[in-house]
């Protein structure tokens, strides 16, 4: 399955209108990324809800273009079908020069509720090759490569401890990470 080019997703998100009295729920959620980094250790990234609903990095609650969400949640889908690493966190490792990358963690959910945490370590928009090999893969699966290329426009002006909904980050966390 095939899904149209959304880069520029992001800069076509409008705030959501009833943003302020957004719940995050479980059975609403299509994806989360959580971010590990030297600099960041337990950031966030983005989150998508149905229907047409993200939350950015710095915990905004936008509205999604139709055709941008649907792209979105047809590449998370994807992702399910990809082999376990057999690795923490799921990881596939691009291969770097220096160690400490940091580490893009991609929770999705199952039509039947499960989460399943699949990770990049070191994405970057143009090295794919793997540190290790993965099942038959010697790069980063492009549906990996991607997806996590789009989500990185969730950070777009986003600043470490100035987050607007600290408080809707937690909520988002503690779905995905219990």
């Amino acid at each position: 399955m095939t899904v149209p080019s959304v880069s520029g997703w992001y800069a076509r998100t409008t705030l959501h209108p009833d943003g302020t009295d957004f719940v995050p729920a479980r059975d609403k959620l299509v994806f989360a990324v959580l971010l590990n980094a030297p600099a960041d250790p337990e950031g966030f990234t983005a989150a998508l809800f149905r229907p047409d609903v993200a939350v950015d990095a710095r915990g905004r609650v936008l509205q999604v273009k139709s055709d941008d969400f649907a792209a979105l949640t047809g590449l998370a889908g994807q992702v399910g079908a990809l082999p376990d690493t057999g690795s923490f966190m799921n990881a596939w490792r691009v291969a770097h020069d220096r160690t400490s990358q940091k580490i893009d963690r991609l929770f999705v959910s199952s039509a039947d509720g499960q989460i399943k945490e699949t990770s990049v370590q070191g994405w970057h928009p143009e090295q794919k090759k793997l540190k290790d090999a993965v099942a038959d893969y010697e790069e980063l699966p492009p549906v990996l490569h991607e997806l996590f290329g789009y989500i990185q426009e969730a950070r777009t002006d986003y600043r470490r401890g100035e987050e607007e909904n600290k408080s809707l980050i937690f909520q988002i966390k503690a779905i995905v990470e219990n």
